[in-house]
Formats: C-alpha cells, sequence, structure tokens
C-alpha cells in the first residue's frame, strides 16, 4: 500500500479583531510548528494559546496541546497570553485580558492620538512658532496633563503593563 500524500490543511483563525482563512500546503510536525507558523502569517510577536473546535464534544472549545488532535480542516482560537514579567501576584490587578486591550501593540512607530482641539491648537501654533523663530513652546499644567491623561490612555488601550522597550516607542 503506497503512503498517502500530504494533504493540505484548511484553519479558519480566530483572533479577537480578525478572523482569517489560512491553507497550509501540509499538516506542521508539531504544535511548536503551528505556533511559529501561525505567528509568522499572521505578524505576531507574542505569546498566545491555542483552541480549537472540538468534533468530538460538538464544537466546543479545547486547548490544543497535540498537533494530531487538530482535523485537516478546522476553526482555532487564539487567546493572548499575558506577559508573566509584567504581571504581579495579587488579587487587586484588573483582568489585563479585558476587551478594552485587546488590541496589538502597534507595530512601527507608535502612532500619537488626537488631543482635545484646543490643546491640538496649541500644539500647532507651538510648531509653528518654532519654524519661524525657534521658540519653544510653554504649556499650562492643565494641557500637560491632558496631552499625558491621553497618551496613558491610549497606551493603556493597547496593554495594561507595557515593557520599557515599549514605552520608549511613545516617547
Amino acid at each position: 500500500m503506497a503512503a498517502e500524500a500530504p494533504r493540505n490543511m484548511i484553519l479558519r483563525v480566530v483572533e479577537s479583531d480578525r478572523v482569517i482563512k489560512l491553507k497550509l500546503d501540509s499538516r506542521p510536525a508539531s504544535f511548536d510548528e503551528l505556533i511559529k507558523i501561525l505567528k509568522e502569517k499572521l505578524e505576531v510577536d507574542c505569546d498566545f494559546n491555542l483552541k480549537y473546535e472540538d468534533p468530538d464534544f460538538d464544537g466546543r472549545l479545547t486547548c490544543l496541546v497535540d498537533i494530531e488532535e487538530l482535523p485537516q480542516k478546522s476553526c482555532v482560537h487564539i487567546s493572548l497570553t499575558q506577559d508573566s514579567r509584567s504581571v504581579a501576584s495579587t488579587d487587586t490587578l484588573s483582568d489585563v485580558s479585558s476587551p478594552e486591550r485587546l488590541s496589538r501593540w502597534p507595530p512601527g512607530p507608535f502612532q500619537i492620538p488626537k488631543f482635545p482641539f484646543d490643546i491640538e491648537l496649541t500644539l500647532r501654533d507651538g510648531n509653528t512658532e518654532f519654524e519661524k523663530n525657534e521658540r519653544l513652546l510653554q504649556l499650562s499644567r492643565d494641557q500637560k496633563h491632558g496631552i499625558l491623561e491621553n497618551l496613558a490612555s491610549t497606551i493603556y488601550s493597547f496593554k495594561a503593563y507595557p515593557s520599557d522597550k515599549e514605552i520608549a516607542m511613545v516617547l
């Protein structure tokens, strides 16, 4: 009896903010290889868990630990894991997986958010003045507070406890 040719594997990958159909030329040799392929194809650089819709349990989600459990055509769900370096062992911490922070940290340069109209106007006028006379802008305490509060809110929407490297991307 001849060996069966490797069949394509079709995955429906469900993330918090998108669903992707992914065709693989063959079944990955191991669970770790599947993780590596998913990180590459989805451009994800953080750790995550995989769950799949198990046909043995009427499509209920089951943690994937062995690649052989995964059907040739299946739906996998990605859930981001918490960064163990940034989570303390205390019950008073908020849930880091809450829906507000399901967005990924933005790749490339950090996009500065829009500020309230009065601050945007002051910053624009300050830039114009600096270009003309090289005079630095003097912000009031309230304006600085508004800028920092808006930046902190935007950062928090991506990650509750960003690393030093991620904070440096904002500065």
